[in-house]
């Protein structure tokens, strides 16, 4: 083989390595960036200390405030009852009122009941997302206690406050929001709005 020969083989070999770094590269960002979209935790655990010390460190990329859809999104009200699409929201159980259903939902989160935690999402949150899927992610932020720190209902439109702490993330500030239509009240949203 010519001399020629051999540098245009190993220029080809040069080349085909470089698209390859390239490619590589691209999929490492497709999944970074997957991570990041992922919702923020889900879940808790025991009952919160009546004071939780401020975390020692800061999420990391990817996790906590300012990252996924929602993270770090400020506080919203309730939307009105008249332009609520019942099929579009997730009905809680009759005679449940809001509060109790937000506690039931990180207690099924608490005792690994991944399915009874998944169907009491807001029909936004099961989008794309699976009881395991749901488990994956609430363990991956090592949830060690929630608790309610706020329950406010006006008339047909009710928002709950929780804050959930993670081993190593700090505390998550939930906000969840319900509408009354018809004498039954549905769960319209559920986003994270903060960082303690």
């Amino acid at each position: 083989m010519s001399e020629q020969a051999q540098g245009n083989n190993q220029q080809m070999i040069v080349i085909a390595l470089a698209v390859i770094a390239v490619l590589l590269a691209a999929i490492m960002g497709v999944l970074i960036w997957q991570q990041s979209q992922a919702a923020v935790p889900a879940v808790s655990s025991q009952a919160a200390p009546a004071a939780v010390p401020a975390p020692s460190a800061t999420a990391p990329s990817g996790m906590g405030a300012g990252t996924g859809a929602d993270a770090g999104a400020a506080p919203q009200a309730a939307p009105d009852p008249a332009v609520v699409d019942p099929s579009a929201a997730t009905a809680l159980p009759k005679g449940t009122e809001p509060e109790a259903f937000v506690k039931s939902y990180y207690e099924a989160c608490d005792k690994g009941d991944w399915e009874a935690a998944y169907d009491a999402l807001p029909a936004d949150k099961k989008q794309g997302q699976t009881p395991d899927g749901l488990k994956q992610q609430v363990e991956g932020y090592n949830v060690t206690s929630f608790a309610i720190t706020n329950a406010a209902v006006e008339g047909d439109k009710a928002t709950i406050m929780v804050d959930q702490v993670t081993g190593a993330y700090g505390t998550f500030e939930n906000q969840w929001t319900f509408v009354k239509k018809d004498g039954a009240w549905y769960a319209t949203s559920k986003q994270v709005t903060g960082m303690k």
